[in-house]
């Protein structure tokens, strides 16, 4: 299962630092300072929020299935890979993922996408009326401003979109699944999209794999459309990529840095705990390089705390803190996930 290997590759990136849940709150895309500082702390920005409608059920039954099967061990909540599960990932392509840039939003391009093509394919039939296969208004408003700012309705128009569709899908990058999957999803003139399920049946895969390949595939295109070769593909990804990477929350707090006002400040104004503005700035300090540091910590004391987590080979606070007594944990925090964010 391709879902398995990738719930591996991610557990064994957190080197057995963090419980069973760490993986699906990352999954999910979960907002949370903890969250936020593991996609810094272990370089997992391609999986952050990669499939937000994971329910727990369904993720702790394929982590009991890791269990049983004997490729990762679980300590006092604290999982693991086994050698059998790191022989697994060590077989296993490189996934070509990007969640923290998209959070959700290479669905948007999609539905654009197929839009334009069913609507595209039925004018070339000279069909008018059809039922579009996307129910979003706000889709339908920007497939019809775009349309409408092309000659759509001509034969050059049709042909330069066609072409430039197929160059996208013959790029390297995809494997023929991805290419498959992307195509059987579309729908056009006489034509109707295959449904996750008859994919997971004509594949004999799980549906939570199809699913990830399809997410895959999209990523995979957005990573390769650019103006010079794809000009009519380019405006379909307008703001699909994430513009800041900060929550809304921590958002609020940066602004108020900006203006002048302490941390002790800002929890005050925002009727929030001190320790959620922590966390905030914990999220900036990942997210944001040149972001200044140096009235929390000095860039001697960052120096020191990154040396001890390399040679102890270890992100856990409470080992690092053993041997910078004077640092706080918030203090050692910010050191983590600026030297990280700096490496990455």
């Amino acid at each position: 299962m391709y879902f398995h290997q990738l719930l591996l590759l991610i557990i064994h990136k957190f080197h057995g630092e963090r419980s069973s849940t760490a993986p699906f709150y990352l999954l999910k895309g979960k907002k949370s300072g903890q969250t936020i500082q593991d996609v810094t702390y272990f370089k997992l920005h391609p999986f952050f929020s990669l499939y937000p409608k994971l329910s727990l059920d369904e993720y702790n039954g394929e982590i009991l299935t890791l269990l049983k099967e004997g490729y990762i061990e679980e300590d006092k909540s604290i999982i693991n890979l086994t050698e059998k599960g790191t022989m697994h990932i060590n077989s296993m392509r490189d996934p070509q993922f990007n969640g923290w840039l998209y959070r959700g939003n290479e669905h948007m391009f999609w539905s654009r996408i197929a839009l334009v093509i069913q609507t595209l394919s039925h004018f070339e039939a000279n069909v008018h009326r059809y039922v579009p296969n996307q129910k979003n208004p706000d889709i339908h408003r920007f497939v019809k401003g775009y349309l409408f700012s092309r000659d759509y309705k001509s034969a050059e128009f049709y042909t330069n979109f066609r072409q430039q569709l197929l160059q996208l899908l013959e790029n390297t990058k995809f494997e023929n699944i991805h290419r498959e999957i992307f195509v059987y999803r579309l729908s056009g003139y006489g034509r109707s999209g295959l449904t996750w399920e008859q994919l997971a049946r004509y594949y004999n895969r799980p549906l939570l794999d199809i699913k990830l390949l399809f997410i895959e595939s999209l990523h995979i295109a957005l990573s390769i459309i650019h103006n010079e070769k794809f000009p009519d593909l380019l405006p379909l990804t307008k703001n699909v990529e994430v513009q800041t990477p900060l929550t809304e929350s921590a958002m609020k707090t940066y602004q108020l840095i900006q203006k002048g006002h302490t941390l002790e400040d800002i929890a005050a104004i925002r009727f929030l705990k001190f320790n959620t503005i922590e966390d905030h700035i914990i999220e900036i300090v990942s997210a944001i390089r040149n972001f200044p540091i140096y009235s929390y910590i000095s860039n001697e004391q960052v120096d020191k705390v990154l040396k001890i987590s390399n040679s102890l080979q270890t992100k856990k606070l409470k080992a690092i803190r053993e041997h910078v007594p004077h640092l706080s944990f918030f203090q050692i925090r910010i050191a983590l996930a600026k030297g990280e964010g700096a490496n990455g």
